[in-house]
């Protein structure tokens, strides 16, 4: 059995454990190998020894030799090759393995990453969330709300999110519906369409939660309502015009009510949906409500997202991000480990 880390002054070594697909460009290949170097490096110059374990479908052989008594894994797995949302897969395999690993379990994992899932459990335990329904095929289905959303219900990252998502009439509805089911292949959901400002809400912690600045996403540069939502462009294309039109504001300005609603009403979503040690909501506010239009559980956690960013406005560098992370994952050893004072002094 391989033994690693002896000596460092964290008491369990840490294994990023990281997606390889076969369908990744090369451009794709060398941003999640600077993602990932920007990780170690963060841990080691905090003291820690980290090592980037890279998978496909393999698992438990590319974990083999590595003693689960002596390592935490930072499950860094959106899924499989060729099972690109299959992010409940990984922690089942990780358990039977013995291994502690960062971020939320599979039940967790499985019912965030279905939005239809989701907005259930929201119903059941009454959190705030727009009016929905769902669309298994392009009819009307007698919806009359408008302006409504239209989008893709097991994807996340907004993918199949543009400006045309937001629809205007029945007709409109129904194309969109068909553009999802075919493109995405899988279910539409649409929902009421809140034109209000729209925050995200990193949160980490278990026992006690402690929800980090919020961030609002600017939209005062968008005339057309249509525009005014977080589409795929303005996440990820930073040559469209919806990215460099769009802005995030964090900390958020809002009043110390407001704030209030909003941290209440994410943490009670997080207890919901049993989101661990590190999450984000994402919602929008209309006449002073929050309603809840997102959960992600292991949210995105580059140095460039949204999380990241947050505790930044906290005062966490990206390397003290990631250790808080290992910390409160640590506390899942059979013997609770918390991070020496020498280490915290060095964050």
């Amino acid at each position: 059995m391989r033994r690693i880390g002896k000596g460092l002054p964290y008491p369990y070594s840490v294994l990023i454990l990281h997606n390889v697909m076969s369908d990744w460009t090369p451009g794709d290949i060398e941003a999640a190998e600077q993602a990932v170097t920007r990780m170690k490096y963060g841990l080691t110059s905090l003291g820690l020894e980290a090592t980037s374990i890279p998978v496909r479908r393999d698992i438990a052989g590319a974990l083999r030799g590595f003693d689960p008594r002596e390592c935490i894994i930072f499950n860094w797995c959106e899924g499989l090759d060729g099972e690109p949302n299959a992010y409940g897969a990984v922690p089942p395999i990780l358990e039977s393995l013995g291994f502690v690993y960062t971020g939320s379990d599979a039940w967790s994992l499985n019912v965030t990453q279905d939005k239809i899932n989701t907005k259930e459990y929201f119903r059941r335990h009454r959190i705030p969330t727009p009016q929905a329904a769902v669309y298994s095929k392009p009819a009307r289905n007698g919806w009359v709300r408008f302006p409504a959303l239209v989008k893709p219900a097991t994807e996340h990252c907004s993918f199949g999110i543009t400006s045309e998502s937001v629809v205007d009439s029945s007709e409109q509805l129904r194309t969109r519906v068909e553009y999802v089911l075919d493109t995405w292949h899988c279910k539409a959901l649409v929902e009421d369409f809140i034109d209000g400002p729209e925050y995200n809400v990193s949160i980490w912690g278990n026992d006690r939660m402690e929800v980090l600045p919020l961030a609002c996403i600017d939209y005062s540069m968008f005339q057309d309502y249509h525009d005014r939502l977080c589409s795929f462009d303005a996440k990820w294309d930073p040559a469209s015009q919806a990215y460099l039109m769009t802005s995030v504001l964090c900390p958020a300005p809002v009043d110390d009510e407001l704030r209030r609603r909003i941290e209440n009403v994410c943490r009670r979503t997080e207890r919901v949906l049993r989101v661990r040690d590190y999450g984000r909501v994402d919602l929008r506010v209309r006449d002073g409500i929050p309603y809840v239009v997102d959960v992600n559980s292991n949210p995105d956690i580059t140095m460039e997202g949204g999380f990241a960013r947050s505790a930044r406005a906290a005062g966490y560098d990206y390397g003290q991000t990631i250790l808080r992370i290992l910390e409160l994952a640590s506390a899942r050893f059979a013997i609770p480990a918390e991070i020496p004072e020498r280490v915290m002094a060095m964050a």
